[in-house]
C-alpha cells in the first residue's frame, strides 16, 4: 500500500517527535531494579514504578549514565548517602529522553540527588522500626537482662576487618587487666549479602548459646557503604527474639539503623563497643573492691569490740578475783588449817572422855566404896539389902576394906 511505513520510519517519526516534545532534561522518581556496567565503563540501569500497595509494576525503562560520567556521579552519591548504587533504590535523576530507533527508548542520566534517596531510606527505616514497634519487638532484645560480668563475647564482623581489630585491641589490653573469651563469627557487612550472612552468624551463635555472655555486632575501619543493608527487617527480628543481650558498634555517627533500633546497647563504634564490656566489667570489680573494703572494716570492727569486750571482761574477772575469790580462798586456807587439826583434837577430846570415864569406873569399884566406910553384908554368898532377908541363926559375913567379919544372927 502506498501509504504504509516501514517500522524505520515509524521508529524515525516516534524519535522526531520525542525530540521535539521533551527536548529539555527533567527530573524523575523511579526505583533501579537493576544497575550493571559494561567493559567501556557506561553505566546500565533499569527503572521501574510500582504500585505502592500491590506492587504491581506500573511502568519501565532503560536508563544510561556515559562512562564520562559515572565515576564523578557515583562518587558524589556514595558521599553523601553512604550507599553504592544498586537494585532497590529510590532516586531522583536527572535525565534527558533518547529515542533510537535500533535500541528503542532510554533515559540519558546526568545527575543524581542524594537528598531524595536519603530521604527514602530514612523513611523505609521508620516504616520497618514502626512495624517492629507495632509486632512488639523493638524493645525484646532489651528485656533480656545483661549479664554481670560479659567475658564470654560472640562477635560478628568481617574477618580481618580493622574494626574487629580495634575491637579485640581494646578487650585485650583494658586497664583492668581483665581477660576476656572472645570468638568470631564472620560474616559479609556490606552489600546484598549482608543480610543473609548477618542472619546464619546468628543462627551459629544460637547454636552455641550457652558458651557466650553477649553477642557484639561491629563494623569499622573502612568506607560507611551500605549501611542499608543493617536496616533489615529480617535481622532485626532475629535479634529482637535472640536469648542473649546484643550490642551493636556499626561504626557510623550520622545515622542510626534498624538494628541500632532493635539492640540490646548500641553504641557508635567498635572501639565503645570494648569500653562498655570493660565498663561493665570494671564496675563489678569496683564493687567487690568496695564489698572487700567493707568487709575488712566489718570484721575489723567486731574484732575491737571483741578486744574491748575481753579487755573489760578481764578487768571484771580481776575485780571478782579480789572482791569474791580472795575472801574465798582465805576461808578455804582456814578451812583446811581446820581440817588439819580436827582429828588430833577430836583423839584430843576422845582420849580427855575416856579418861573421865576411866576416873568414873575407879569411882565407882567396890574397893575404893568400902574405903570410904561402906560394907557389903552377905548370907551364903547373896549379898543382903533388907533386914527381913535376915533369919534367926543365918552366918553373916560383913566385908570391910580391911577384912571381912562373920557373924550369927541371934535373937
Amino acid at each position: 500500500m502506498s501509504d504504509s511505513l516501514s517500522l524505520s520510519a515509524l521508529m524515525n517519526r516516534i524519535a522526531e517527535a520525542i525530540a521535539s516534545s521533551m527536548a529539555d532534561s527533567v527530573w524523575l522518581r523511579a526505583e533501579l531494579s537493576d544497575v550493571h556496567r559494561n567493559a567501556n565503563g557506561h553505566c546500565y540501569l533499569t527503572f521501574v514504578e510500582k504500585d505502592a500497595n500491590t506492587g504491581k509494576l506500573l511502568a519501565q525503562c532503560k536508563g544510561i549514565i556515559w562512562a564520562r560520567n559515572f565515576w564523578l556521579i557515583r562518587d558524589a552519591f556514595e558521599q553523601a548517602t553512604g550507599q553504592t548504587l544498586q537494585p532497590g533504590l529510590k532516586v531522583l535523576v536527572k535525565v534527558n529522553t533518547n529515542f533510537s530507533p535500533a535500541y528503542g527508548l532510554s533515559l540519558i542520566v546526568w545527575d543524581i540527588d542524594p537528598t531524595y534517596t536519603l530521604g527514602e531510606m530514612a523513611r523505609r527505616r521508620q516504616e520497618i522500626i514502626r512495624r517492629l514497634t507495632e509486632e512488639g519487638m523493638i524493645d525484646m532484645n532489651r528485656q533480656v537482662p545483661f549479664p554481670t560480668l560479659p567475658r564470654r563475647v560472640a562477635v560478628i564482623s568481617a574477618k580481618g576487618a580493622a574494626g574487629y581489630g580495634d575491637f579485640c585491641q581494646q578487650l585485650n589490653n583494658n586497664q583492668w587487666g581483665i581477660p576476656f573469651y572472645i570468638h568470631l563469627f564472620p560474616a559479609v557487612m556490606q552489600g546484598a549479602l549482608t543480610e543473609s550472612s548477618v542472619i546464619e552468624a546468628l543462627n551459629r551463635i544460637y547454636d552455641h548459646c550457652d558458651l557466650f555472655d553477649v553477642v557484639v555486632i561491629i563494623r569499622g575501619g573502612g568506607a560507611t557503604f551500605d549501611l542499608a543493608s543493617f536496616d533489615s527487617y529480617d535481622i532485626a527480628v532475629n535479634i529482637a527474639n535472640f536469648p542473649l543481650p546484643v550490642v551493636t558498634g556499626i561504626g557510623h555517627e550520622r545515622d542510626t539503623t534498624v538494628l541500632d533500633a532493635v539492640a540490646h546497647t548500641s553504641v557508635k563504634t567498635p572501639t565503645a563497643a570494648a569500653a562498655l564490656l570493660i565498663d561493665v566489667m570494671g564496675d563489678q570489680l569496683a564493687l567487690v573492691g568496695t564489698l572487700q573494703d567493707n568487709l575488712l572494716e566489718g570484721v575489723n570492727s567486731r574484732l575491737r569490740d571483741h578486744q574491748l569486750r575481753l579487755t573489760q571482761a578481764t578487768l571484771s574477772l580481776a575485780s571478782l578475783r579480789a572482791a569474791k575469790i580472795t575472801p574465798l580462798r582465805q576461808q578455804l586456807a582456814i578451812t583446811g588449817e581446820r581440817l588439819r587439826l580436827l582429828p588430833s583434837q577430836r583423839l584430843q577430846n576422845a582420849f580427855t572422855a575416856l579418861t573421865h570415864l576411866n576416873d568414873l569406873i575407879a569411882l565407882v569399884q567396890p574397893e575404893h566404896i568400902l574405903r570410904r566406910g561402906f560394907s557389903v553384908t552377905r548370907s551364903n554368898g547373896r549379898v543382903i539389902t533388907s533386914p527381913e532377908e535376915i533369919t534367926e541363926g543365918a552366918t553373916l559375913e560383913t566385908q570391910l576394906a580391911s577384912g571381912t567379919i562373920t557373924s550369927t544372927v541371934t535373937q
